[in-house]
């Protein structure tokens, strides 16, 4: 592994390249190749993947293509990090999967500008509440709302009672709720599960709950799952 750096537009900065099932979004469940980018912008309270931010491979986008054709997959998730850290390279990547019929995914953490993604992308973007400790771009977040595609998705991840009523209603505000479709995440070992669907209950939203599969499953601090 090398450090994280800049990389011609036909190369992108990879953490790890690896197969396994999706465990979040509407998606959930199903097998999945996932193309971690290095690289974040933000440094969230609960990152599970802070090795992300400076492992490096640098591969080009044809090599990343074989790479995924390998393993036999329809659905790829493009991830990070903040994979919109390398907006060219990862935009090339997707319309090239796209153009091999693959279904794919976006996971961003909603603090980068996401016009340049290709139609057909299905962009999962991050709603991060204040125990996150990053800082809500308003701006960035008026425009997702100006021009949702009808395959976005929204996550929040939240740690109590105020981070959730905070995304509700920020999610109000951008008028996602009936524009998109809407996960709600416990931070791992620190909110239960029960309690946030009760919330989500008596919230009366259309709110999907988010169990975050790869870590029933498995070891919740496992790579490459």
């Amino acid at each position: 592994m090398t450090t994280c750096c800049n990389a011609p537009e036909d190369t992108l900065r990879i953490c790890e390249i690896f197969y396994s099932l999706q465990g979040e979004s509407s998606f959930a469940g199903q097998p999945c190749v996932f193309v971690r980018l290095s690289g974040c912008n933000l440094r969230c309270a609960w990152c599970d993947t802070t090795y992300a931010y400076a492992e490096s491979t640098p591969m080009s986008i044809d090599e990343i293509v074989e790479k995924v054709e390998s393993f036999g997959c329809e659905l790829v998730e493009i991830t990070g990090g903040e994979p919109m850290m390398q907006e060219t390279g990862a935009c090339k990547l997707m319309a090239k999967l796209l153009e091999r019929q693959k279904t794919v995914l976006l996971e961003t953490n909603g603090s980068r500008p996401l016009d340049a993604v290709p139609q057909g992308v299905h962009r999962i973007i991050d709603l991060k509440p204040p125990q996150s400790k990053t800082k809500h771009d308003e701006a960035i977040w008026r425009t997702y709302a100006q021009s949702w595609r009808s395959t976005d998705e929204v996550k929040c991840v939240v740690a109590d009672a105020s981070d959730f009523e905070w995304c509700i209603e920020k999610l109000q505000q951008y008028d996602a709720f009936h524009r998109v479709i809407v996960h709600f995440s416990a931070v791992w070992g620190k909110l239960p599960l029960a309690q946030l669907a009760d919330w989500i209950c008596q919230s009366h939203r259309p709110i999907r709950l988010n169990l975050q599969l790869h870590k029933i499953i498995w070891d919740p601090n496992a790579r490459g799952v």
